[in-house]
């Protein structure tokens, strides 16, 4: 049990936000700019084409990105879960690597604000009416909440059936769950400064801070449309200095329960992993910075050089060396924009890889595997309680075999939670998804 306590404090979130499989965005084709293509291998026709072609540019990257850092994060929480004394997965001493991949809540924020444009900005180019941001928040609520609901329900079960049979808690995993923290998830209020830790799904908090993100989205359409390059490079310089300020004075600010103070994050680590409180912020930076580099995206500004296979592979490589050496998060987080145009403008080797069809498959399951496998580490938890008949229970013991042992137990979570999240996004996201989206054009 104590081992939870003794790796807490490395990194207390890892979150990042999923976008979306464009067949299922749709709320009304009137959103919609004319010449989009919807289809299921997140191939979308984009409103911009090469200045000197007019061949159509299409995004088929993307959403393999996001199921790779899916499995990131499963890598990172199993790495919580065995420990320093275990020797993790890769000891801190000897890289940071998987100790900031909760870095990748950050990249996908970016991601969020660019996609979010991309879709939906024509949409908006003219300002916001009571339908367009109805079908739109219908939309978003469609993609987001039922899955969201779901889990949160699965937690809430698993840890009353759990306190019936009389099991230890875990308050790292626990303090803050109540009756007023299940209000606060219903109303994705839990990342609002309400909480002194993370509650229920303790990954969800991203999920709060990117639906209040979504209200604003239409409202920042127009502004950001009449921005000029210049002014667009203004908000992403704007956006990092954002990043500055959470590492210098928003990280010292940041509470965790009295009986836990070994939890706080070290103000000399120089992160930016704000989440349960001001997590809002961090969404920000990172969403309007997408929005900037979406600016850029338009005007195929680096497309010469960044729509290259290597180039890509190089961007990977010094954000890789940036968090092996826990390089100041703001530097890290400069990597992202780059990685994202080059992914978005494409590559024929890089094409080849992130267009295949499982890393599409992973990336269509990415938002399940990143809400469902924290349950599932959960679930483990309690089972070994129980097998344990109330006697004190360590979750992992440093085994003979070392980090040999700790990928082993890593492959078979990914494994379980490929097999759960596969489920889940056939059971619960999709069904929910178009039942919802088809009684709102039906209401409409």
């Amino acid at each position: 049990m104590t081992q939870f306590y003794r790796i807490a404090r490395r990194a207390p979130s890892i979150v990042f936000v999923f976008l979306e499989r464009p067949a299922m965005l749709t709320a009304s084709k009137s959103l919609y700019p004319r010449g989009y293509r919807v289809g299921r291998s997140f191939l979308l026709r984009s409103s911009v084409t090469s200045p000197n072609s007019k061949t159509t540019s299409y995004l088929t990257n993307l959403t393999s990105l996001r199921g790779v850092a899916a499995l990131l994060t499963v890598i990172f929480h199993v790495d919580l879960m065995l420990g320093d004394s275990a020797g993790g997965l890769l000891r801190i001493t000897h890289s940071g690597i998987i100790n900031r991949l909760y870095l990748m809540v950050d990249f996908f924020f970016i991601l969020s604000g660019f996609i979010m444009v991309h879709v939906y900005g024509t949409g908006f180019s003219r300002g916001v009416t009571g339908s367009t941001f109805k079908r739109f928040t219908l939309a978003r609520f469609a993609r987001v909440y039922p899955l969201h609901f779901a889990t949160l329900l699965y937690a809430i079960v698993l840890f009353a059936v759990a306190a019936i049979l009389g099991l230890p808690t875990l308050p790292v995993m626990q303090i803050e769950n109540s009756g007023y923290s299940i209000v606060t998830n219903l109303l994705l209020l839990q990342s609002m400064n309400l909480h002194h830790w993370f509650t229920w799904v303790h990954a969800s908090w991203s999920i709060s801070t990117e639906w209040w993100m979504y209200m604003l989205f239409p409202f920042l359409v127009v502004p950001f449309s009449q921005l000029s390059g210049r002014g667009r490079a203004v908000v992403a310089a704007l956006a990092f200095a954002g990043y500055v300020g959470i590492m210098y004075f928003v990280i010292p600010i940041v509470s965790v329960p009295a009986s836990m103070p070994f939890l706080k994050v070290n103000p000399a680590d120089l992160s930016i992993n704000v989440a349960y409180q001001y997590g809002i912020l961090r969404c920000f930076c990172g969403f309007v910075l997408g929005m900037a580099v979406y600016g850029a995206y338009a005007r195929q500004w680096g497309r010469t050089w960044l729509a290259n296979g290597y180039t890509l592979l190089g961007l990977v490589g010094c954000e890789a060396l940036c968090l092996h050496l826990s390089a100041p998060d703001a530097i890290t987080v400069m990597c992202d924009p780059l990685i994202l145009l080059s992914a978005a403008y494409g590559s024929p080797r890089a094409n080849t890889v992130l267009g295949s069809r499982i890393m599409r498959t992973i990336g269509d399951w990415s938002f399940s595997i990143y809400l469902t496998h924290q349950p599932l580490l959960f679930t483990y938890y309690e089972v070994q309680a129980w097998l344990a008949r109330g006697q004190p229970v360590v979750v992992s013991s440093a085994p003979p075999t070392g980090m040999l042992y700790g990928w082993g137990v890593a492959a078979v979570v990914i494994g379980a939670a490929l097999v759960v999240s596969a489920g889940s996004y056939h059971l619960v996201e999709v069904p929910a998804r178009r039942r919802i989206n088809q009684w709102a054009g039906s209401a409409a």
